[in-house]
C-alpha cells in the first residue's frame, strides 16, 4: 500500500513504515493540489490532517467532483461547538472515506487505512498472493506472515519490513532511495549508505529460496530502478503436467 500524507507526525509516519506502508509526506497547498497528487492513481489512499494540512473538513469534496476515487482517511481534533458525529458526517457526506479523532492512534490509523482500501478494491483479506511454475508466495499484510508453498518463512524485522513494502506495492518498481527513506525514516543522519537495500534483498531471496528455490526469484531488479514484485494479476499459472 502506498499513501499519501499532509500534515502527519513523524512518529505516526514511522508507525505506519514499519507495518508494511509506504508513506510519502508531501505539503499540499489546498485541495487543488492535493488532486494533482492523487489523480493518477499514484497512491492507494490518502491520509490528511484537516488542522495542520490547513485542508479541513472539505478536504475530500473536489476531489470526487473530479471523479477521482482515492480513499481518503481524515484526521482531526474536532470542533468544541459542534458534536463529534455531527463533524465526522459532514466529512463523510463531503467524499471522506473516514474520519479520526486527534491526535490519531497509530495503530488505528493503520486498521482503517487496510479497512478504506480493503473496501475500495473489493478485497477480503489484505493478503498479497503470487504463484508460479507451481510455488506459491502469500504476504499478509495485516499480520506481517509470510509464507511460502504454506510453509511459513521466519524475516528478521529489517527484511520483513521490506518485503512487506515491496508486496504493498505490487507492480511498481521501488527505488532503493525510497526503500531507504521507509526503512529508516526522513532523517538523513540517521540512514546506512544506499548499498544495504541491496544487501537485504539478498537475504530476502536466499530465505525463500531455502523454502523453494523459484520463490527466491519473486523479487525482480529493475536495472538503474529499483526492485518490484510482479502484481498478482500478472502472476503465472503453475505449469500443466504433460499426460
Amino acid at each position: 500500500m502506498k499513501v499519501l500524507v499532509a500534515g502527519l507526525d513523524g512518529t505516526t509516519i514511522t508507525f505506519l513504515r514499519e507495518h508494511g506502508i509506504a508513506v510519502e509526506k508531501q505539503d499540499i497547498e489546498d485541495a487543488e493540489d492535493l488532486a494533482s497528487w492523487v489523480i493518477d492513481g499514484a497512491y492507494d489512499a490518502g491520509v490528511i490532517d484537516l488542522e495542520k494540512s490547513g485542508l479541513g473538513i472539505y478536504a475530500a469534496r473536489t476531489l470526487r467532483s473530479k471523479k477521482i476515487v482515492t480513499p481518503i482517511v481524515g484526521v482531526t481534533v474536532g470542533k468544541t461547538d459542534q458534536s463529534w458525529g455531527d463533524y465526522r458526517s459532514m466529512f463523510l457526506e463531503n467524499g471522506g472515506d473516514d474520519l479520526l479523532h486527534g491526535p490519531v492512534n497509530p495503530r488505528e490509523l493503520t486498521a482503517s487505512l487496510r479497512a478504506v482500501t480493503r473496501r475500495f478494491s473489493g478485497s477480503l483479506l489484505d493478503v498479497y498472493e503470487l504463484t508460479s511454475n507451481g510455488t506459491i508466495l502469500k504476504v499478509n499484510l495485516t499480520t506481517r506472515s509470510i509464507s511460502v508453498n504454506g510453509t511459513s518463512v521466519y524475516m528478521p524485522e529489517h527484511e520483513n519490513r521490506l518485503l512487506m513494502l515491496l508486496a504493498s506495492a505490487p507492480g511498481r518498481v521501488l527505488s532503493k532511495e525510497m526503500l531507504l527513506t521507509q526503512m529508516y525514516g526522513d532523517y538523513p543522519g540517521d540512514e546506512p549508505e544506499m548499498k544495504i537495500i541491496d544487501v537485504f534483498i539478498c537475504k530476502l531471496r536466499r530465505k525463500l529460496a531455502d523454502v523453494d528455490v523459484n520463490a527466491g526469484k519473486f523479487i525482480e531488479t529493475v536495472w538503474g530502478r529499483g526492485y518490484i514484485l510482479p502484481a498478482q494479476s500478472e502472476s503465472k499459472k503453475p505449469a500443466e503436467k504433460a499426460a
